[in-house]
């Protein structure tokens, strides 16, 4: 079973930018205006258990392995449905708020696109 689970309804202008520097910023809708468009806005979810290193995040079926995490990403996501997705394989994590990742990002994530943790 997910631990977390969205589907993308928002893309924000510059949010593509972000994801070529592979940067993945994820917001609910209760974003503020002035970080929407830097955002994938997404439906929230109820965080089911503890986002660890060994885990895995699904993006529109492809699996990212999950190598480090910031101390603040399970109260985030929970509460905001609001972390950085960096693909850069890091073992520390550089914010509190940033989930890093195994694999090159996502060219692309579209209305309808798909995230899951587990």
């Amino acid at each position: 079973m997910s631990l977390y689970s969205i589907e993308i309804i928002q893309v924000g202008e510059c949010a593509v930018d972000a994801l070529e520097d592979d940067m993945l910023i994820l917001f609910n809708k209760s974003v503020p205006a002035d970080a929407a468009e830097y955002c994938f806005v997404h439906t929230h979810d109820e965080l089911r258990g503890e986002i660890s290193v060994g885990g895995e995040v699904v993006i529109d079926n492809k699996s990212y392995p999950i190598t480090a995490v910031g101390d603040a990403v399970n109260q985030n996501l929970g509460n905001l449905g609001h972390i950085t997705l960096r693909f850069d394989s890091a073992d520390q994590a550089d914010f509190v708020g940033s989930l890093h990742l195994s694999g090159a990002q996502p060219s692309t994530l579209n209305v309808g696109s798909t995230i899951s943790f587990n």
